[in-house]
Formats: C-alpha cells, structure tokens, sequence
C-alpha cells in the first residue's frame, strides 16, 4: 500500500498531481490514514489557515483563490513547528494554480513529494532527517482510492522506455543529410571547382622559393655570434 511509504518521519507531505484526480483528493488522503492509522482517522480540511489538527488536508489550488502565498507558505511553516500536527497533506494541481511560483516553494517546504506522472506511474522523493534525500519511482494501480505500487527498478525503469520505442517506426537518417557540409555526392561543378582549387601548401611549392621560410635581419636586430649555451659544457 502506498501509506507504508508515506506515513514516516516526514510531516509535511507534498501530493503533485498531473493526472486531474483533486476532486477526490480528500477521499484518497483519507484512505491512506485509515490504512496507516486505524479506520476512524479522518483528515480535516484547512480552510482558514488556523488549524492544528493532527491531521491536515489543504487544497492548494482552491486556497490560493482565497489566500496570498505569502499566508499559506506561512501556515506550512507553523505547521512544521507545532507539534500537534502530525501530518499536513497539501495537495496540488499545477494546471489549477495560476502562481507558477507557488507549488516550487512547497516543494522547498515539503519533506516529502509524491508526484502522480501518469495512470500508472508515480515518484516519491523522501528529504531524510540525516540530509540525504531518496528519489524513486513507483508503478501504481488505482482503485477505490486505494493505491497498490510496484517499486521500479532501474533494469525496469530500462525495458519500460525500451518497450516504449519503437524502432521499426524509425526512419534510418543519412548524416550527411544533417549539415550543410558536403565531403561526398558532389554535383558535377562542385567537384569541379574542388579539383581546381590549389591549397596555400601546394600553392608555395610552385613559387621559386620552395616554400622556404626566408628571414631578412632588420637594422635594428641585436645578433649574438656567440654561443649562448657554451658555458653549458653540452
């Protein structure tokens, strides 16, 4: 059950929800204190910033119409501090929250980050006590507001993404079709011109010169006949 993996340590707890299921949210919240906690545990609804039940419900997406970020990022706070709280599940809908701000300084706030992808996958990434923070992915089923989850490992995580491809619909590509730069299939004045082209090295060897380095000493030039490296017994 996903209770087992929730209800810990961490107080605060941060619900993302990609797949529009706030309508229930409640109902859900619900169900995994009644696994977790007994079967008359019942979350209360945060509706005016001033609860401190052990166990809070706050709708991000409808307090936001009512409160400021500034009120609710608060209340997380005292909440965090009161010790008659015991958990606070906020619960948010990022395409119902027009503050593009708001959800990632929950995140900052949260201890803990369920993120729902999709139907059928989920993430929980847990910030421990000890600094370090566990980030792993789950495949869940949905029933009755009951969550049964499946832990992916990465091998799974692997043949999820390599099952998700398919190759035979992938066209084959012709790198040389990537970039304006041409070494092959050169139409006939392009090769043409290639082949007349002289390089600067080819170029200097048909001067009379040879391509020799030649070096004129101006007036100025301070020559040493001397060996500069004689006292060196070489």
């Amino acid at each position: 059950m996903l209770s087992n993996y929730l209800l810990n340590q961490q107080k605060i707890l941060l619900i993302k929800d990609h797949i529009g299921i706030e309508s229930t949210a409640f109902k859900v919240v619900k169900k995994w204190l009644c696994d977790g906690k007994g079967p008359d545990v019942v979350p209360e609804p945060v509706e005016l910033l001033d609860e401190q039940g052990p166990f809070l419900f706050a709708r991000i997406s409808k307090l936001a119409r009512s409160k400021t970020p500034r009120d609710l990022f608060q209340f997380v706070q005292r909440c965090k501090r009161n010790p008659s709280v015991q958990y606070l599940f906020l619960w948010a809908t990022e395409k119902n929250i027009s503050e593009s701000f708001l959800v990632p300084y929950l995140e900052h706030q949260s201890e803990l980050i369920v993120t729902l992808e999709d139907e059928r996958h989920l993430t929980i990434l847990v910030k421990k006590t000890s600094g370090s923070i566990s980030n792993k992915r789950y495949q869940y089923q949905l029933q009755e507001g009951c969550f049964s989850v499946k832990e992916l490992k990465k091998t799974d995580v692997g043949k999820t993404v390599a099952a998700a491809v398919d190759t035979s619909s992938v066209a084959s590509v012709d790198p040389a079709s990537l970039g304006t730069f041409k070494i092959g299939n050169l139409k006939k004045e392009e090769q043409e011109a290639k082949e007349a082209l002289t390089l600067p090295f080819e170029f200097f060897k048909t001067t009379p010169e040879g391509g020799r380095v030649l070096y004129h000493p101006d007036a100025d030039d301070d020559l040493d006949e001397e060996d500069p490296d004689d006292d060196l017994l070489i």
